[in-house]
């Protein structure tokens, strides 16, 4: 298939869904949206999901959430890139499951550069970077020097591990 232009990419991928898959949008409105983008990621080529995710804001929300199954070395490292550069709670939280997801311990390093940028910048979503961060020190005795999180950050990413995993296995 020839690669497709960004417009068609984000008419296609990110236009009907990203309001409810942004930010922690997606633990009340994505579970009924996994089978719409597990087919549609059974569509997007490794190219389309990178494109995504070095686009702006809303094409990294869904890049994040296509990711999961489409995954691949240049995916994952791609992933790690756009959470390391993200600025914000819109797109981090998609973001960071999809790096843990994909990455496990190798998702450390862009887990810190995001959580001391978000905590110098107030965007928001340190929180549940925090939780990540705990959640590979739980599951994979990950050392980092992030803080524990709120019981309710850890709540929340537990949750889009869940809608993450779900996601993998439709």
């Amino acid at each position: 298939m020839d690669q497709r232009s960004t417009d068609e990419l984000i008419d296609r991928y990110v236009v009907p869904f990203y309001l409810d898959m942004m930010g922690t949008n997606a633990l009340r409105y994505g579970p009924p949206l996994i089978p719409a983008l597990a087919e549609l990621s059974g569509d997007a080529s490794p190219a389309d999901v990178i494109a995504l995710l070095q686009d702006s804001w809303r094409p990294r929300v869904m890049g994040a959430w296509y990711a999961i199954r489409v995954g691949g070395p240049d995916v994952c490292a791609a992933v790690l890139q756009a959470l390391a550069t993200s600025r914000g709670s819109l797109d981090a939280p998609s973001l960071t499951t999809a790096a843990v997801v994909l990455n496990g311990p190798g998702a450390v390093e862009a887990l810190q550069q995001y959580f001391t940028e978000d905590q110098a910048q107030g965007w928001g979503a340190g929180g549940v970077t925090a939780a990540a961060a705990d959640y590979l020190r739980r599951h994979h005795q990950v050392a980092t020097p992030l803080p524990l999180p709120t019981d309710s950050d850890r709540d929340t990413f537990t949750a889009l591990i869940d809608i993450a995993r779900r996601l993998q296995a439709a």
